[in-house]
């Protein structure tokens, strides 16, 4: 009798056990090949729980110079995502986050004449972030249009500039020459308040064009001046130029040799120049002041107050977390002159440690926030 009642319990338990287990394989296996689906928004994250469910994947999409050059490969594994340009965007992802340069990308094609192709590049990654609102591009496309572009840039330094309401912060005066024509140029140039000695900056988007300029100190460099051409006041800043490279809320700043002091002559010839070998942190040319710069009795340390204002405005103006600022110290005055602006620069003498902890403090807080906060991690916001 005993046995009898016993049996059909102990079948009813086996049988549970199978059901049991086979429901806990069943979504076990759901769970391993179907992750739970999560966002990234603009805002903070707003479900509840959002920040401690796995991991933010990252798309990283550089140019194959500025991949060897900043240390994007040391990141751990689950933080990144590299994106492939010669691939359809369509087919890769999905991301939460774009940290991309399109500038060397796409001043690449056009240096190689190859126009359609970045076009095309454009175009293809225009639609892949139209269908995906909640995917944070850092930096927006808006604000990297106005960067890739002088003319832009130089409109972006302006509003900084007013916006700010500080008479010591300023840009140099200039205008856009388009005819050529020695009284018609003087023209122009006095309109503007552009004084001599003038600095000739191409406007055009090819790479090595682009950092091509014409040091012009009097009428007779107005002759055969290459054209069109933004021109703007030369201050004497005793050499040394200020790189302001922004992350975020981290700022850095580094001193490196610039072009040397020059006053106005009529008889001196134009000289023609690149970035590349005047504004880098080993050059040597004829035309720097020396590694160390040419101090004098007027110049003037640049002010970690105003470059920390300087770099939370272009944020704001431009809604870009990724951006590279070259400030010069005028010498006498002391005002600080914003001469040019960069979107995603190449942080040269930013050390790896300090940009990692800079670029994850930035994906932790600022405008995505699917990265888990670390207990205790403090980042200072200023390295000098």
């Amino acid at each position: 009798m005993w046995r009898n009642d016993v049996a059909p319990v102990f079948l009813f338990l086996i049988f549970a056990m199978v059901v049991i287990s086979e429901r806990y394989f069943f979504e076990s296996a759901s769970t391993a090949n179907f992750p739970q689906a999560r966002v990234c928004t603009k805002e903070k994250a707003t479900i509840k729980g959002l920040q401690n469910k796995g991991r933010c994947r990252v798309g990283y999409l550089l140019s194959e110079t500025k991949e060897n050059r900043i240390p994007i490969h040391t990141f751990k594994k689950e933080y990144r995502y590299n994106v492939h340009v010669n691939r359809s965007f369509a087919d890769q992802g999905p991301l939460d986050v774009l940290v991309h340069d399109f500038t060397d990308i796409v001043r690449g094609a056009r240096d190689g004449d190859e126009n359609s192709k970045a076009e095309l590049f454009l175009a293809d990654l225009e639609n892949y972030i139209s269908r995906r609102p909640r995917m944070v591009v850092m930096n927006p496309l808006p604000s990297w249009r106005l960067l890739h572009d002088r003319l832009g840039a130089q409109k972006v330094a302006k509003e900084v500039v007013n916006s700010l309401k500080d008479p010591d912060i300023i840009v140099p005066n200039r205008v856009y020459l388009e005819t050529s024509g020695v009284e018609n140029t003087v023209k122009y140039l006095e309109e503007a308040g552009v004084t001599f000695p003038f600095v000739c900056k191409s406007s055009s988007k090819r790479h090595l064009e682009h950092h091509r300029m014409t040091l012009v100190f009097g009428r007779r460099g107005l002759e055969d001046l290459d054209l069109p051409c933004s021109a703007e006041s030369y201050a004497n800043h005793s050499g040394i130029l200020h790189k302001l490279y922004v992350i975020g809320e981290t700022h850095f700043v580094y001193g490196r040799p610039s072009l040397r002091n020059f006053a106005m002559s009529d008889d001196r010839p134009k000289v023609i120049f690149s970035t590349s070998e005047v504004a880098k942190a080993d050059s040597v040319s004829l035309l720097n002041a020396g590694k160390h710069g040419e101090p004098t009795s007027q110049t003037r340390p640049v002010s970690a107050d105003k470059i920390s204002r300087i770099s939370e405005m272009i944020r704001r103006v431009l809604g870009s977390s990724l951006v590279g600022i070259d400030v010069i110290v005028q010498d006498g005055t002391g005002k600080h002159v914003i001469i040019d602006m960069n979107d995603f620069p190449g942080y040269h003498e930013v050390g790896t440690r300090e940009f990692q902890t800079a670029l994850l403090q930035l994906l932790r807080t600022g405008p995505c926030s699917c990265f888990r906060r670390e207990e205790g991690n403090k980042s200072s916001k200023t390295f000098a």
